[in-house]
């Protein structure tokens, strides 16, 4: 309950990473292939592509794509700062739009309004494992003629009427980082059902070879291979992924009742048909009056791990106030001055939230003891 995530590991990953390495199989192999098989089979997408991990899933992406430099990609600025840095990576604009109040994800109506003749792409980020409004975007970007490249990072196991996400737009990227639904410890996964796509990032991903190896190299490309002991990892993670997310769910539906009854705070509003796959628990709190810091040292002292995760929205971070300025694409794009942007609602949240450990650690005790402790702060 200390911890805000805790890596479920048992003997099953243990055992298969030894048999890996016994055999000596480091690169990526025979445990990386089930993996993508299997978690393709997971998310409903045609291919999986394993990758290092999430932020060079993104890149990936936006590479596989095509994106030229100098031109705008939609994306929400309460998130880590990896989603708008890839962006940044081959000289696209990153342009921040507004978020939601009750979902926290990025608001259609604002992407709406931030289009531009420039604007190529939309990167929705489904926060803390809650989906985007992935129907209205997917109408936004038929419109438009925009692409769409899914920030699933958070979001193994979230829905929206039963489609996972991922799977709306034309690729979707997944995270297995240490504190993930599924981890591999650093990992990641490109979704798409573009065959053409999916043999371009492949190549991508491996110095630009084709499909038979060897060393004849097509493409300016990258190493983002995921090693063969952290793809074995991430194979039996995903196989006690169903498990772990009730287990999620379980523990976030009973705190979630417990916020819902306590007039200072309001936790992530969920659509009708939509499923939240509770990577975190993290509630604003509506009165200015009460101090963030306060709680989260309360909750810490009484042996609840708590934190902001997302203070400082990406549009306020000092890469994008200053940093941007000595980018070596800042030569040849014109970015704009960040520092006048203006998110009302993302700075709300970033300023307002603090998170509540709900990991599958979590026991029904202490779950609880969570319960009690924030009747006894806000009540």
């Amino acid at each position: 309950m200390e911890h805000i995530a805790q890596p479920q590991i048992s003997e099953e990953e243990i055992s298969l990473v030894a048999q890996t390495i016994r055999s000596g199989s480091f690169v990526e192999g025979e445990n990386a292939r089930t993996l993508e098989k299997e978690f393709a089979k997971f998310v409903g997408a045609k291919h999986a592509i394993c990758a290092v991990n999430g932020t060079a899933a993104l890149h990936l992406a936006i590479e596989g794509l095509n994106i030229p430099p100098g031109v705008e990609m939609i994306t929400s600025a309460f998130t880590f700062i990896a989603s708008a840095n890839v962006i940044t990576f081959g000289g696209g604009i990153p342009i921040f739009a507004d978020i939601d109040p009750n979902t926290f994800n990025i608001d259609p109506e604002k992407i709406k309004k931030a289009i531009t003749p420039k604007t190529r792409c939309i990167l929705p980020i489904h926060i803390f494992g809650l989906p985007a409004d992935m129907k209205a975007i997917s109408e936004i970007a038929t419109e438009h003629d925009l692409m769409i490249i899914e920030d699933a990072c958070q979001a193994h196991g979230g829905y929206v009427d039963k489609k996972h996400v991922g799977t709306f737009g034309d690729v979707g990227c997944f995270s297995f980082y240490a504190t993930k639904n599924m981890i591999t410890g650093e990992g990641g996964m490109v979704v798409t059902n573009d065959d053409e796509l999916a043999e371009r990032i492949r190549s991508l991903k491996n110095h630009g070879r084709g499909a038979k190896g060897g060393y004849h190299h097509h493409l300016i490309a990258y190493n983002y291979r995921l090693p063969d002991p952290l793809a074995a990892i991430g194979l039996i993670q995903l196989r006690k992924l169903p498990r772990m997310l009730e287990q999620r769910r379980k523990n976030a539906e009973l705190i979630r009742e417990t916020i819902a009854e306590l007039e200072p705070l309001k936790a992530q509003t969920i659509p009708r048909g939509f499923t939240h796959a509770h990577y975190v628990c993290a509630p604003i709190i509506e009165n200015p009056g009460i101090s963030v810091n306060k709680v989260i040292s309360d909750l810490r002292n009484r042996g609840i791990g708590s934190r902001q995760i997302y203070s400082i929205p990406c549009h306020q971070q000092p890469t994008y106030l200053e940093g941007i300025r000595n980018w070596r694409w800042n030569k040849f794009v014109d970015y704009p001055d960040y520092s006048l942007v203006r998110l009302p609602v993302s700075e709300k949240v970033a300023s307002s939230h603090f998170e509540i450990p709900i990991h599958p650690g979590i026991t029904n005790d202490e779950v609880m003891t969570i319960q009690k402790t924030l009747i006894e702060i806000f009540a």
